[in-house]
């Protein structure tokens, strides 16, 4: 056969395909290959994905589709067919010739973690919660691994991304790629709109009584807006010009010798504090014991400490830090952790060199803060305490040194949902509340030793779920009501 025809040959037989190498990748011998063209991948990949992850926490979600005279169950189907097609809809935007298998890879592993947590502890996926996953460190990673996620990672995530990987993925020619991938991107928003219009009272009324979590928790809908709005949130800065500092004055109108210290805690609930009432046992001896005491009654209105410190220092676009810093009074950020930008005007010190065997605690602020108070001699100074461990789970008994595990037994698996009772939990969190006592009496101490003039406030940037009402730790999207223990 002459090398025209048999080039000619090839190319018939590839359907549109990159020529012979193409050809013989797809008829090499493997069992675990098969060839899909890229239209049929685009609506049975996100297809799967809906259904598989969303079959796992629909209790959770069916819950909200329930009246008076039981389960709405048109209302579920038509809310559960908008949001395939919707996944449909995006997944046909985003998966390009060259980008199908990356964005799908990436579907997989971000769908089986959101799949995983929202099952174990009943958390909402937003685009805060995206930003604070690429906050976390290492440490908090470590402690939210377990041996209960082992089947969502096989499951979830090895085998679907196999699968993805063994696709011979088949594009049709630049024009009818385009025409079948608009298509299929027309026709699922309309099935979507349809399937919203039809029973749009009873969705809406679902949407409203789950404070949006019928939103936050469907796979892979909640992931992918997500993703899309960090991303959105994070490279907006470099596309904006550059804009001017907000032109404001500040001066001090009264000077006089005092220090003001703003400790910032984490995850310390209200309802654990017995300064508050609680009578389970006595979690506050330090404090109880000193006088000039005042209880404070603060209300958090977020529940992510990426939006939650914003709220304590922050005013109209303007950081507390900057504007007394401005103001010619000498301003200090020691952090456990860190403030974000909250402290951009003066940076922050960071404790290092800890005596816990490489671990730090939120203790390790206090020699800090002394040295902070021996260079003062008189005029007004303003310091910013990151008490940042806290009481942030899982791993509870990671937030305090070994001596503080007073009320056991303890909770000692990053499962708390599951592997602990509720004893246990309660028992681990208290501790960490016991802890936050002691440090604050380290810091009462410290500043009544150094005879400097100071008010102290202590305020957490948010609470904690213990399992109420069937939710686990933190991060309530914005806009969606804190529950009480949050709050």
């Amino acid at each position: 056969m002459p090398r025209s025809m048999a080039r000619d040959v090839l190319g018939k037989n590839t359907q549109g395909t990159a020529g012979p190498a193409r050809y013989s990748l797809a008829m090499a011998p493997s069992k675990l290959r098969y060839r899909i063209s890229h239209l049929w991948f685009c609506i049975a990949f996100p297809a799967l994905l809906f259904v598989v992850c969303n079959a796992i926490n629909i209790g959770k979600l069916a819950k909200w589709f329930r009246d008076a005279d039981g389960l709405d169950l048109s209302a579920l189907i038509a809310y559960l067919t908008a949001a395939l097609c919707l996944s449909i809809f995006a997944f046909a935007l985003l998966a390009h010739r060259y980008m199908t298998k990356a964005v799908a890879i990436f579907l997989v592993i971000t769908c089986a973690a959101a799949t995983y947590f929202i099952s174990k502890y009943g958390v909402a996926i937003d685009s805060s919660m995206v930003r604070n996953t690429f906050n976390t460190d290492a440490t908090e990673v470590g402690q939210l691994l377990s041996s209960q996620m082992i089947p969502y990672v096989l499951f979830l995530i090895v085998l679907p991304v196999l699968g993805v990987l063994a696709a011979d993925i088949v594009y049709k020619p630049a024009a009818r790629h385009l025409r079948d991938s608009l298509k299929v991107i027309a026709l699922s928003l309309c099935i979507a709109l349809a399937s919203l219009y039809v029973e749009y009272n009873a969705i809406f009324r679902a949407g409203n009584v789950s404070n949006k979590y019928i939103v936050y928790t469907l796979i892979p809908i909640n992931v992918i807006s997500g993703s899309v709005n960090a991303a959105s949130k994070s490279l907006r800065p470099y596309f904006r010009r550059q804009q001017e500092d907000i032109e404001f004055s500040a001066s001090v109108a009264a000077p006089k010798d005092l220090v003001v210290v703003l400790a910032v805690g984490e995850s310390s609930r209200r309802k654990n504090f017995s300064l508050y009432g609680y009578e389970r046992r006595d979690t506050n001896p330090v404090l109880r014991g000193i006088e000039n005491l005042h209880v404070l009654d603060a209300i958090a209105t977020r529940a992510s400490t990426l939006y939650a410190l914003p709220m304590i220092l922050e005013k109209s676009g303007i950081k507390l830090t900057t504007v007394t810093s401005r103001a010619g009074v000498p301003t200090s950020c020691i952090v456990n952790y860190t403030l974000y930008d909250n402290c951009a005007a003066v940076g922050e010190i960071k404790v290092g060199n800890c005596g816990h065997g490489g671990k730090c605690y939120d203790e390790d602020v206090v020699p800090l803060l002394a040295q902070n108070l021996d260079s003062y001699s008189s005029g007004q100074r303003f310091i910013v305490l990151h008490l940042g461990g806290g009481s942030h789970g899982p791993a509870y008994a990671d937030r305090h040194p070994p001596e503080f595990q007073q009320f056991k037994p303890m909770c000692m698996d990053a499962d708390v949902a599951n592997r602990c009772s509720l004893e246990e939990l309660y028992n681990s969190y208290d501790n960490t509340i016991l802890y936050v006592d002691h440090v604050l009496g380290q810091v009462i101490h410290t500043l009544d030793t150094s005879q400097v003039p100071y008010v102290l406030i202590y305020v957490s940037d948010h609470g904690e779920s213990l399992m109420e009402n069937g939710m686990m730790f933190h991060g309530v999207p914005p806009g969606v009501a804190l529950p009480a223990e949050q709050r």
